[in-house]
């Protein structure tokens, strides 16, 4: 038959139903559809007392026919609990079993001779390098247990492997399940990767939300969006709650193990050279007052911006001494310097001060007096540096 139109008439065959009923699933194809497991039940769980028996729970699922695409899909329901047996371990190497749903259809499996569903344990292969055995025709695959060598009993932790793999119907999100390793059966079709959003675009799933050069993200009034290249911004406050010390922002160099800057929640500002941990913050450490643990140099002042300081001089039983000072922050050239004798005592009467051999980065400290020697001890010589 060239054209099968569904509920049309009373002679529609098997076929005529089942792809009748496929139109509404996800396609796999131009007549298959994506055979899978329906959210809910297919639960396998160990039978207490019982070291090889395990229990299948209720549920549904979609199993696509494999003998031909106008086969069609199957829709099954299991309505009761099924009681599954497995055979003991080799003695010498561990098998995969696999847990499968079949459909046993005579016209299109020459294997059976009754029409039905069921519900197996394949027996794999002893081997040295165990694989999951080849399924029947027309079944869906559950579970692969591993029955290891000598074994008496089933591993529930590591030993049994959920490969329930999910549908869903045309247009919906596929659920997430074990079996990821599938492709999509068309552009735009989109599955839920335990938690992450996956688009098909016809080559692989990407984990990403396609929105094209001009797309939005609108969340009521606060619009994010891409404003040129690849530049992303908002008409908002972006805006986040972290603990003091957690990671608030940061950012980090391409191909580096480390970030370059990170703003913690406390609103400190930490920097690294993206090889190591961060090493220099600066932060409010009080009201008015900002802290870093590095030294924060500055090129250089502003015009007729400066600094100044006390020196402190003292020599034994002389008519003339020099002292270098060196400026806290480095001028971009040489500023004006002037310099006073801080003291009334006698030992500094008669005595004059100034700056001579000034730089960038500091400047010689003379002092005199022409008219006699005298020793001082931690004589207060004020200073005052101006950028010109």
């Amino acid at each position: 038959m060239t054209v099968r139109v569904g509920r049309l008439t009373s002679g529609m065959t098997p076929e005529d139903h089942r792809l009748a009923a496929s139109t509404a699933m996800a396609p796999a194809g131009a007549l298959a559809t994506t055979g899978g497991c329906l959210p809910g039940g297919l639960d396998l769980a160990p039978v207490p007392g019982s070291a090889l028996q395990a229990t299948l729970s209720a549920g549904r699922l979609w199993v696509q026919g494999t003998s031909g695409a106008a086969q069609g899909g199957y829709s099954v329901t299991i309505d009761a609990p099924v009681s599954l047996t497995f055979g003991a371990g080799h003695a010498t190497y561990s098998r995969i079993d696999s847990v499968v749903v079949r459909v046993a259809d005579p016209s299109h499996d020459s294997t059976v001779t009754v029409f039905g569903g069921e519900v197996l344990v394949v027996q794999g292969s002893a081997v040295g390098t165990p694989t999951p055995p080849t399924l029947p025709p027309n079944s869906q695959k559950l579970y692969d247990v591993v029955v290891g060598k000598e074994s008496v009993g089933l591993d529930w932790v590591t030993g049994v492997l959920d490969r329930r793999r999910y549908t869903a119907a045309l247009g919906g999100i596929v659920p997430p399940g074990s079996g990821v390793a599938f492709s999509g059966s068309h552009n735009g079709q989109y599955r839920d990767n335990d938690g992450v959003l996956e688009r098909w675009n016809g080559t692989v799933w990407e984990p990403i939300l396609r929105l094209g050069n001009n797309g939005q993200i609108q969340l009521g009034d606060a619009h994010v969006y891409r404003e040129a290249g690849p530049i992303v911004s908002t008409n908002s406050i972006l805006r986040t709650y972290r603990q003091p010390t957690a990671n608030a922002y940061s950012s980090r160099v391409p191909g580096e193990s480390f970030s370059r800057i990170m703003i913690s929640g406390d609103g400190t500002v930490n920097w690294g050279g993206g090889t190591g941990n961060l090493e220099t913050f600066l932060q409010r450490s009080a009201p008015g007052v900002l802290k870093t643990n590095g030294d924060l140099v500055v090129r250089s002042h502003k015009a007729h911006y400066g600094e100044s300081g006390t020196t402190y001089v003292s020599f034994t039983t002389g008519r003339q001494h020099t002292v270098t000072v060196t400026f806290g922050t480095p001028f971009a050239t040489a500023p004006k310097v002037f310099t006073n004798i801080d003291s009334g005592h006698a030992a500094a009467e008669l005595w004059s001060s100034r700056a001579h051999t000034v730089t960038t980065t500091g400047f010689r400290l003379y002092v005199y007096n022409p008219s006699g020697s005298w020793s001082w001890s931690n004589m207060p010589i004020s200073w005052s540096a101006f950028a010109a």
